[in-house]
């Protein structure tokens, strides 16, 4: 454990700077024999492909061989090591079984090939692993098979470093001189938080799917995300509607102002996302946690859940609605949104406890057939420390607001402009008048808007003060014994 300990320090200090990269590693110990042997068989067919459908242009490849190091030779063996390439078949056609001795076909050792990659090509930075095997982990074939076995069981799912892995069961008949086989496995194991990012997106892209036709079985994480919301409906209201983002995750509901109600009485499916494990869970907890973390409890109509299989088990959720952040059809934000939608976002937190996972009987019988007489791979037996499991589920609350207050929000700025030009124009132009001293023309004065003018007698006193606003001007008399009139010219 201390090597998973140091794997996984190592990962937290490397990924943000990592860039992508990719291993490819393909079983060639003696196990393998058919699968090299066989004219039909399609091993070096599918690595090529899923190598061209999985990695990106600026991604870091490495493809390798690997089986067990022994005196003749170490594993895994680099083959190929760059950028990808379109094709790399010829390169693939190359390789062989490996063999340890003269007499007898190399063991294999699943840790060893991954734990060397790691600290090899990948040079401790984060990237996902990929792995083409018949699922016999078999170092010395001898006693220590079940210790390895365990090993590579806690570095699948005890090792913190792997943050995530998926399986495909895939059938292949292959025939060879001593062996035989009817199925492969490929799994893929991401190393690190970055490559699960990356891992994470090539499965929901649906991109895996050009060569892998089923669904991949997730093997790790098993304690989050273990649920999705399928919404069915909206008991208590007509007008609001319910339905999933193009993620396919996301949670869209759309409101109108108007009819705002305190609890939504929302109809949903609960679906299994541990496929191809069935879940079993004593107790299931929901809340609704605003993005200014304010939260609050949501009431589910049932307390245990058994999600056997593909099934989903169907539920309402009495889901509180953030009426205190529906804004004014007047405010800034319903004038920014331009008649769009105002969205108020959120996430709806689902615990499972005392959670109880199980292989489903249909993924097992599958196992059985791809592996006849093959005892269950351990990789595949859920860890009994897992008791319970989140799920995150973002939440829009889409506000429908009707156009006409931005409408007249704007109108009213549109006037606003066009008065303080009027204004501006008006404040640059003076007007003339002649000004009148008891009943007498004294002088002609110009002035401007909110400007003003001393008006003097013959003794040099100031006997009147004209002063304007925005259009006409007024006199006020400061002497009695002088009266002072103006006439606009």
């Amino acid at each position: 454990m201390k090597k998973f300990t140091t794997l996984f320090c190592t990962a937290l200090l490397s990924t943000a700077a990592s860039a992508g990269q990719q291993a490819f590693l393909v079983q060639n110990s003696g196990w393998m024999e058919p699968f090299y042997q066989d004219q039909n068989s399609q091993l070096k067919p599918l690595v090529n492909a899923v190598i061209q459908t999985v990695s990106q242009p600026n991604d870091q490849v490495v493809v390798s061989v690997f089986n067990q190091s022994n005196a003749l030779a170490k594993s895994p063996q680099v083959i190929y090591q760059g950028a990808v390439q379109k094709d790399l078949m010829a390169l693939l056609n190359k390789q062989n079984i490996a063999q340890k001795s003269e007499k007898a076909y190399a063991d294999t050792d699943f840790k060893e090939a991954v734990v060397s990659t790691i600290t090899g090509p990948f040079q401790n930075k984060s990237g996902i692993i990929w792995i083409f095997t018949n699922n016999k982990n078999s170092p010395n074939n001898d006693a220590a098979t079940t210790e390895r076995n365990k090993e590579f069981y806690e570095l699948i799912h005890i090792d913190k470093a792997i943050n995530k892995v998926v399986a495909f069961p895939l059938k292949m008949p292959v025939q060879g001189q001593h062996f035989n086989a009817s199925g492969l496995m490929v799994y893929a194991l991401a190393y690190g938080d970055k490559a699960e990012t990356e891992l994470n997106q090539l499965v929901q892209s649906g991109q895996m799917s050009k060569v892998f036709t089923q669904q991949p079985a997730l093997l790790k994480p098993l304690d989050k995300e273990a649920v999705r919301l399928i919404p069915t409906g909206v008991k208590n209201s007509s007008t609001i509607q319910a339905s999933l983002a193009a993620d396919q995750k996301t949670l869209v509901f759309n409101l109108e102002p108007k009819d705002v109600i305190p609890e939504l009485k929302l109809t949903a499916d609960l679906k299994n996302n541990f496929y191809p494990y069935n879940i079993a869970a004593t107790q299931v907890d929901a809340k609704l946690t605003l993005a200014n973390g304010m939260q609050a409890p949501i009431e589910i109509s049932q307390s245990d859940i058994q999600l056997v299989g593909k099934e989903n088990v169907k539920l309402e959720f009495k889901l509180p609605i953030p009426s205190h952040l529906i804004v004014s059809p007047w405010s800034f934000e319903v004038f920014k949104a331009m008649g769009k939608a105002v969205t108020i976002p959120a996430t709806i937190h689902v615990t499972l406890y005392e959670q109880k996972l199980s292989l489903s009987e249909e993924f097992k019988g599958n196992l059985q057939q791809l592996f006849p007489g093959d005892p269950l791979s351990d990789v595949f037996v859920a860890p009994q420390n897992i008791q319970s499991s989140t799920a995150q589920i973002p939440v829009q609350f889409k506000l429908q607001y009707p156009l006409w207050p931005v409408v007249l929000m704007i109108v009213g700025i549109l006037l606003l402009i066009v008065f303080a030009i009027i204004a501006a124009a008006l404040s640059s132009k003076r007007k003339r008048y002649e000004v009148w001293v008891n009943g007498l023309k004294k002088q002609t004065i110009q002035i401007k808007p909110f400007g003003k003018c001393s008006i003097y007698g013959d003794a040099g006193r100031e006997i009147a003060l004209v002063k304007r606003g925005l259009s006409d001007a007024t006199v006020e008399n400061l002497d009695k014994e002088n009266l002072v009139t103006i006439r606009s010219i």
